[in-house]
């Protein structure tokens, strides 16, 4: 699950072997301030910006959870900065099709229904935590405008088992384009959750992504959300990811993570123009997300199939 990952020119993660631009120390500091923890004096005093992130990130003995948010924010402000600015978070209403109904969608709806977990609240809409502050709920999803969606499955998408036993998800379901062609930049879905303070998120979930402007909350779709939650990592699946996760504002000004198709400057896929009906939508989870999963975090050989490479040899690891 999903966080918002963005991955314009070729942008690699912070890695220890980095030096801190200029603009980084301030993120750094910012992100620090934003959940009033305090800023080391070292830090403050690193005027010539001269340590590592993984310098800082031992200096600051912060949680897992809060390391990964810490590097995707800087990520994300860098980025932004060699983009000319953030992406714009337009209203829109582009979710519409979830209040349309139709005895096409309420057959398509009755087929999926028959295949969701029974241990997972199907909805459309966030669940907000009590322990979310008011203030900081409200600036998300504002009370006196929100509209409750219908908990119709989208007629964009589709999830099924996959029975590919060389997949790396095999037995496991996955999610697949329901459209003859969904154009680059187009809005599928929305991924939806429960959504809680950062610091509050369920650890042991794998549906957890950052959420908020600044990743100072979660969403987790781990016992509620929709059919996103069945996203799956491109890695070592052979193929290239072919959407990512753009946080937008609907009409009304709720805050949401939507789901789009890659845009062709984005895709890394060699004469990408979008996604064909009954392809695997793919994402990234982030680098952060599998170190946090995989023995001494290293990486080298977790990924045993590279996008358009072949099966290795002797098939899919055991």
């Amino acid at each position: 699950m999903p966080n918002t990952h963005n991955d314009k020119k070729r942008k690699r993660p912070l890695s220890a072997d980095d030096q801190l631009a200029p603009a980084v120390a301030p993120h750094v500091i910012h992100w620090l301030e934003k959940r009033k923890k305090k800023v080391p004096d070292a830090l403050s005093a690193d005027q010539q910006n001269q340590m590592q992130i993984e310098q800082i990130l031992r200096l600051l003995a912060l949680k897992e959870r809060e390391r990964r948010a810490l590097v995707r924010y800087v990520e994300k402000c860098i980025d932004e900065e060699m983009n000319g600015g953030p992406k714009k978070v337009e209203l829109q209403d582009s979710d519409g099709e979830y209040d349309i109904k139709s005895t096409a969608a309420a057959s398509h709806h009755h087929k999926q229904q028959e295949l969701w977990p029974a241990d997972v609240m199907f909805s459309n809409n966030y669940d907000w935590e009590s322990s979310v502050p008011a203030d900081l709920k409200e600036k998300y999803c504002p009370s006196n405008k929100i509209r409750q969606r219908t908990n119709y499955f989208s007629r964009n998408v589709y999830f099924k088992r996959i029975t590919d036993k060389d997949h790396p998800a095999y037995g496991e379901f996955g999610l697949y384009c329901a459209l003859a062609h969904a154009k680059p930049g187009q809005w599928l879905l929305d991924y939806v959750g429960r959504v809680t303070l950062g610091e509050d998120q369920n650890k042991k979930s794998d549906y957890v992504s950052d959420f908020g402007e600044h990743s100072e909350l979660a969403c987790d779709a781990n016992v509620w959300g929709n059919e996103a939650r069945f996203l799956n990592d491109f890695r070592n699946t052979g193929q290239y990811p072919n959407v990512e996760f753009n946080f937008r504002r609907d009409k009304n000004g709720e805050f949401r993570q939507g789901v789009y198709v890659k845009e062709v400057k984005e895709a890394k896929e060699k004469g990408f123009d979008g996604i064909k009906q009954d392809e695997e939508l793919l994402v990234s989870y982030g680098k952060s997300y599998w170190r946090s999963r995989v023995d001494g975090g290293d990486l080298t050989e977790f990924v045993w199939r590279l996008p358009n490479q072949p099966m290795p040899p002797g098939g899919k690891p055991n």
